[in-house]
C-alpha cells in the first residue's frame, strides 16, 4: 500500500492510515470486497507497530468501511458508494507535506522553495503606512459605514486605468468586482457558475487551492493535458459533440501556466474561446502573476478576445503582500447583480479602508514603481537560480517556465521526488514541491520535477538550498 507515515507530524500514525485508507475506499481506489494485507504485512512494509494498524483498521471497521470475515481477512465493505473527488484536492498523503509546512514564514529555519511567496523585505512600508493614515484622515465619515459589496469606486477606477496600462485591457470601472484575493474571486465564479453545469475543466497538473475551492462549491474537476504551450485546448473537442455535456467554466491561467509555466498561444485561446461559446460556458482566466516578465514581449490577456465569455481574476498578493487580502474580478453584465448578491451574503463587502489606500497608492503611481523595482530584484535573484543550477547540475537538470513569475520548474534526470526524498531534503533543511504533486491523474509523468520559488529567497539561500539539494540527490 503507497503511504508514507508522517511520524513527526502531531497527527498519530494510526490517524494517518486511517485517513488513508478511507481516501483510497472512497474515491474508487480500494474496490468492494478488495482484501487489505494483514495487520502484521502492513506494520512490516510501513515500518511501523502491529497495533498501529489495529487501530486504524478497528476505527475502519466501527465506521463501516471495512469487515472482517473468518477465512477472508480484512475486506473493503460492500456498498460504499464511490465519492467524485480529485486526487489532488482531496489526497491527504500527497498534500499533506504542504499543509504541514504552508506556514513557513521568509525567516524560516528551513529554505523553502515554495513558489508566488513576494519578497516582503521590499514591501514599501512607508509608503503605504503614510497613504494609508493620509486616506483615513481624509474620509468623510459615511466612508467608514457598510459598504457596497462590488467595491469601493475609487478602486474600480484606478484598476481599469491600471489595466490599460500595463495590459492594455479595455473594461468599465462598472465591471471591476473587488474581492478579498484571488480565492474569493474564484469562490464566488464557481458559486454563481455551479447553475450551468457540474463539470469545470483545469490544466494539469494544476494548483491544489484551486481544485479545492471548486470541490467545495460542489463541483467536479476535470484535467485537461498540459504540453509546451499550456492546456491541450483540443483535448476539450471531444465533449461537443458529448450528449448532455454539462460544463459550468474552463479555469486557465494563459499567461504563464501554473506549474509548469507555458505561455498559451492565440490558436490556443481562440480555439478556447469558441469552445466556451459553443458550449456556453465561460472561461476564468487567473492572470496570477504575469507582471514579472522577464524575456519576450509581454503578452496579452485571454480576456480581450471576449468580455462577454472570459472572467478575469486578478490579486494584488504576488505584487504587494499576501496580507492585503485585496484582488478583483472582470465579469460579464449579465453576472453583476448576481455577484453583488453572493458578495454581500459572503463577507458583506471587502474591508473599505485598504480599498481607499490601494486606489491612492495606484493613483499616485505607487504601484507602478514598486512593480518596476520588483521586477528587478526578481530578476537578479531568477538569474543566479540559473546560473546556480547550470553550476551545480551542469547538463543532469533542465528548466522551464523562466520567462515569467516568481517560479520555475526544474527537471532531473534519472530522478524520483517521492516522499521519501522530500522527507529526506526537509530534515536537512530545504522543502521542495514536486510538481507531481500537482498532478490531477498522479500516473507519475512528472516525478523528476521540482517547482523552484526563489523570489522570497536570498542568493545565499539559493545557493545554499541547491547545494544541500545535490549532496542529496548525489551524494
Amino acid at each position: 500500500m503507497w503511504f508514507t507515515p508522517d511520524k513527526k507530524s502531531r497527527v498519530p500514525v494510526s490517524r494517518q492510515l486511517y485517513e488513508k485508507i478511507k481516501f483510497f475506499i472512497l474515491s474508487g481506489m480500494l474496490r468492494e470486497s478488495e482484501r487489505l494485507p494483514s495487520s502484521r504485512a502492513l506494520g512490516k512494509d510501513l515500518d511501523i507497530a502491529r497495533s498501529t494498524v489495529l487501530e486504524a483498521y478497528d476505527q475502519l471497521i466501527a465506521e463501516g468501511y471495512l469487515e472482517t470475515r473468518q477465512g477472508s481477512g480484512t475486506t473493503v465493505a460492500r456498498g460504499i458508494v464511490v465519492m467524485a473527488r480529485t486526487s489532488v484536492a482531496d489526497a491527504p498523503a500527497r498534500i499533506c507535506a504542504d499543509e504541514r509546512h504552508s506556514g513557513e514564514g521568509q525567516h524560516s529555519a528551513h529554505i523553502s522553495f515554495r513558489s508566488g511567496i513576494p519578497d516582503l523585505e521590499a514591501f514599501p512600508k512607508k509608503e503605504w503606512a503614510k497613504i494609508y493614515a493620509r486616506v483615513s484622515e481624509s474620509l468623510p465619515s459615511t466612508s467608514f459605514r457598510y459598504g457596497e459589496a462590488e467595491g469601493v469606486w475609487e478602486l474600480r477606477e484606478a484598476i481599469a486605468a491600471y489595466l490599460f496600462r500595463m495590459r492594455g485591457i479595455k473594461v468599465s470601472p462598472r465591471r471591476v468586482m473587488i474581492t478579498s484575493g484571488s480565492t474569493q474571486g474564484l469562490s464566488l465564479v464557481a458559486r454563481l457558475l455551479r447553475k450551468k453545469g457540474d463539470v469545470v475543466f483545469v490544466e494539469d497538473p494544476a494548483h491544489t487551492g484551486m481544485a479545492a475551492v471548486v470541490n467545495r462549491a460542489g463541483l467536479r474537476v476535470q484535467g485537461v493535458g498540459v504540453d509546451a504551450q499550456g492546456m491541450d485546448v483540443s483535448a476539450l473537442q471531444k465533449f461537443l459533440a458529448a450528449p448532455g455535456a454539462d460544463v459550468a467554466f474552463v479555469y486557465t491561467t494563459p499567461s504563464h501556466q501554473y506549474p509548469l509555466g507555458a505561455i498559451l498561444p492565440i490558436q490556443r485561446r481562440q480555439a478556447l474561446v469558441r469552445f466556451a461559446r459553443e458550449m456556453s460556458c465561460a472561461v476564468v482566466e487567473d492572470d496570477y502573476d504575469s507582471e514579472f516578465r522577464y524575456e519576450g514581449a509581454p503578452t496579452s490577456a485571454l480576456y480581450e478576445l471576449d468580455p462577454e465569455m472570459v472572467i478575469y481574476l486578478g490579486s494584488f498578493s504576488k505584487i504587494l503582500s499576501p496580507a492585503l487580502r485585496l484582488g478583483f474580478a472582470l465579469i460579464p453584465e449579465s453576472m453583476m447583480d448576481d455577484w453583488r448578491r453572493e458578495k454581500r451574503y459572503m463577507d458583506v463587502h471587502t474591508d473599505a479602508l485598504s480599498q481607499y489606500a490601494l486606489a491612492a497608492f495606484i493613483s499616485k503611481g505607487e504601484l507602478e514603481r514598486h512593480i518596476w523595482k520588483m521586477k528587478k530584484i526578481y530578476a537578479r535573484k531568477r538569474n543566479h537560480l540559473l546560473q546556480c543550477l547550470a553550476k551545480t547540475f551542469g547538463g543532469a537538470v533542465t528548466v522551464r517556465g523562466q520567462a515569467t513569475g516568481l517560479h520555475l520548474v526544474a527537471s532531473f534526470a534519472d530522478i524520483a521526488f517521492s516522499d521519501a526524498v522530500t522527507e529526506t531534503l526537509y530534515a536537512r533543511g530545504v522543502k521542495v514541491y514536486p510538481v507531481e504533486r500537482y498532478s490531477l491523474n498522479g500516473d507519475g509523468s512528472h516525478a523528476n520535477e521540482i517547482i523552484l520559488g526563489y523570489s522570497h529567497l536570498t542568493h545565499e539561500e539559493i545557493s545554499r538550498g541547491l547545494e544541500i539539494i545535490k549532496k542529496t540527490l548525489r551524494p
